[in-house]
């Protein structure tokens, strides 16, 4: 009897690798951990009470922190509101409208930023010097600096010139940004005192600081 025409394949045994079981782990870092970290499971045991009570003081801190911002940002929102619709009346010519707009946002919220920038126009819309008086010393970045330009030239125009001089003593060259016009008023002063020789000191700090603005060049016509 003759073979078949192929050849009987056998199926491969297939051999499972053998399990290696780690090495036990004596080195001295090794029970330094194990050391360490009951250590601070005991210790979490034992004050359980402290550290709850420290997290719960954060979530409470925490919590109060973020209901005043929300709190703070949405009355921002509601005065920019009334603020920014009396910009558009502004903008349109209509200044009772305005005014009447930017005196509800002092009334109602008379500390957001967007009220304060609302008073600023106030008081230069009624030429109201009581306003920049207010807005002086809130030591606030945007509505401060030109308060006190704008008051130090109510000061100048009324003939005050020692108190211009204090209110321009208070403005500073890294702080406020309004610092050249400043410096422009206080020659100005200067000048009305017949204190050229001061005059010309300030000149020069105008135009070493500040040589291209138009305000300078302006200054150097007035003491020439």
């Amino acid at each position: 009897m003759k073979k078949p025409p192929y050849k009987a394949y056998r199926k491969k045994e297939e051999k499972e690798a053998p399990v290696q079981i780690p090495d036990k782990i004596d080195t001295p870092e090794a029970k330094q951990l194990v050391d360490d970290l009951y250590k601070i499971g005991t210790y979490l045991i034992t004050h359980w009470k402290k550290i709850f009570a420290v997290v719960v003081a954060f979530l409470i801190v925490g919590g109060g922190y973020l209901s005043y911002m929300w709190y703070q940002n949405s009355i921002e929102v509601k005065a920019s509101q009334l603020v920014d619709e009396g910009l558009f009346k502004l903008e349109k010519g209509k200044i009772k409208e305005a005014l009447q707009l930017f005196s509800e946002a002092e009334k109602k919220y008379p500390e957001a930023p967007s009220t304060l920038i609302a008073r600023f126009l106030k008081g230069k819309l009624e030429k109201n010097s009581d306003e920049f008086r207010y807005l002086a010393y809130k030591n606030k970045y945007i509505v401060s600096p030109p308060s006190k330009t704008s008051l130090t030239a109510d000061y100048i125009e009324k003939g005050q010139l020692t108190e211009a001089e204090k209110l321009f003593s208070t403005l500073k060259r890294d702080k406020d940004w309004t610092y050249p016009e400043a410096l422009y008023d206080s020659i100005i002063v200067a000048l009305r005192k017949g204190d050229r020789k001061k005059a010309l000191e300030l000149l020069e700090i105008l135009k070493g600081d500040y040589k291209d603005l138009p305000i300078t060049i302006v200054a150097e016509k007035l003491v020439e």
